[in-house]
Protein backbone atom coordinates (compact mmCIF):
# COMPACT_ATOMS: atom_id res chain seq x y z
CA UNK A 1 0.00 0.00 0.00
CA UNK A 2 2.94 2.46 0.85
CA UNK A 3 4.85 1.94 -3.06
CA UNK A 4 1.40 2.76 -4.12
CA UNK A 5 1.03 5.68 -2.33
CA UNK A 6 4.14 6.77 -3.19
CA UNK A 7 3.72 5.93 -6.90
CA UNK A 8 1.02 8.34 -6.64
CA UNK A 9 2.25 11.41 -5.20
CA UNK A 10 5.34 10.46 -7.99
CA UNK A 11 2.64 11.09 -10.57
CA UNK A 12 1.39 14.09 -9.08
CA UNK A 13 4.98 15.45 -8.23
CA UNK A 14 5.46 14.75 -12.00
CA UNK A 15 2.13 16.37 -13.23
CA UNK A 16 3.48 19.35 -10.90
CA UNK A 17 6.57 19.73 -13.27
CA UNK A 18 4.87 19.55 -15.82
CA UNK A 19 2.20 21.93 -14.96
CA UNK A 20 5.21 24.32 -13.92
CA UNK A 21 8.17 24.20 -16.57
CA UNK A 22 5.81 26.06 -19.06
CA UNK A 23 4.78 28.81 -16.37
CA UNK A 24 8.51 29.41 -15.49
CA UNK A 25 9.18 29.85 -19.46
CA UNK A 26 6.26 32.05 -19.63
CA UNK A 27 7.49 33.83 -16.59
CA UNK A 28 10.53 33.97 -18.11
CA UNK A 29 8.86 35.29 -21.17
CA UNK A 30 7.15 37.81 -19.46
CA UNK A 31 10.32 39.43 -17.57
CA UNK A 32 11.96 39.87 -20.91
CA UNK A 33 9.19 41.59 -22.26
CA UNK A 34 8.80 43.98 -19.56
CA UNK A 35 12.23 44.92 -19.75
CA UNK A 36 12.20 45.51 -23.15
CA UNK A 37 8.94 47.70 -22.04
CA UNK A 38 11.03 49.62 -19.63
CA UNK A 39 13.71 50.64 -21.62
CA UNK A 40 11.06 52.09 -24.16
CA UNK A 41 9.43 53.51 -21.80
CA UNK A 42 12.87 55.23 -21.16
CA UNK A 43 13.88 56.27 -24.27
CA UNK A 44 10.56 57.90 -24.62
CA UNK A 45 11.13 60.03 -21.57
CA UNK A 46 14.14 60.89 -23.33
CA UNK A 47 12.24 61.81 -26.25
CA UNK A 48 9.67 63.58 -24.65
CA UNK A 49 12.19 65.92 -22.65
CA UNK A 50 14.32 66.42 -25.37
CA UNK A 51 11.03 67.30 -27.30
CA UNK A 52 10.16 69.70 -24.35
CA UNK A 53 13.33 71.57 -24.99
CA UNK A 54 12.96 71.99 -28.53
CA UNK A 55 9.60 73.74 -27.87
CA UNK A 56 10.65 76.33 -25.18
CA UNK A 57 13.38 76.72 -27.53
CA UNK A 58 11.20 77.47 -30.64
CA UNK A 59 9.01 79.54 -28.15
CA UNK A 60 12.14 81.87 -26.65
CA UNK A 61 13.18 81.89 -30.69
CA UNK A 62 10.16 82.86 -31.45
CA UNK A 63 9.31 85.49 -29.36
CA UNK A 64 13.08 86.87 -29.59
CA UNK A 65 11.63 87.06 -33.43
CA UNK A 66 8.61 88.87 -32.93
CA UNK A 67 10.07 91.38 -30.70
CA UNK A 68 13.36 92.25 -33.76
CA UNK A 69 9.86 92.45 -36.04
CA UNK A 70 7.66 94.93 -34.43
CA UNK A 71 11.42 97.08 -33.97
CA UNK A 72 11.43 96.64 -38.00
CA UNK A 73 7.53 97.22 -38.18
CA UNK A 74 8.06 100.63 -36.30
CA UNK A 75 11.19 102.11 -38.12
CA UNK A 76 9.28 101.42 -41.46
CA UNK A 77 6.34 103.32 -40.13
CA UNK A 78 8.60 105.82 -39.23
CA UNK A 79 10.29 105.95 -42.30
CA UNK A 80 6.98 105.83 -44.12
CA UNK A 81 5.99 108.75 -42.35
CA UNK A 82 8.64 110.93 -43.47
CA UNK A 83 8.51 110.00 -46.82
CA UNK A 84 4.96 110.98 -46.61
CA UNK A 85 5.87 114.62 -45.18
CA UNK A 86 8.58 115.08 -47.17
CA UNK A 87 6.56 114.18 -50.80
CA UNK A 88 3.75 116.77 -49.29
CA UNK A 89 6.30 119.49 -48.70
CA UNK A 90 7.60 118.46 -52.30
CA UNK A 91 3.99 118.78 -53.75
CA UNK A 92 3.42 121.89 -51.83
CA UNK A 93 6.86 123.79 -52.77
CA UNK A 94 5.64 122.89 -56.39
CA UNK A 95 2.61 124.00 -56.26
CA UNK A 96 3.97 127.73 -54.32
CA UNK A 97 6.27 127.71 -57.69
CA UNK A 98 3.39 127.80 -60.37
Amino acid sequence: MGSLVDGVLLVALVATSACVLPMYLKLKRLDRTQAEYGAAVAASGVALAQAGEAVRSFKDEGREVLEALSLKIDEARATLAELEASRTALQAARTDKA
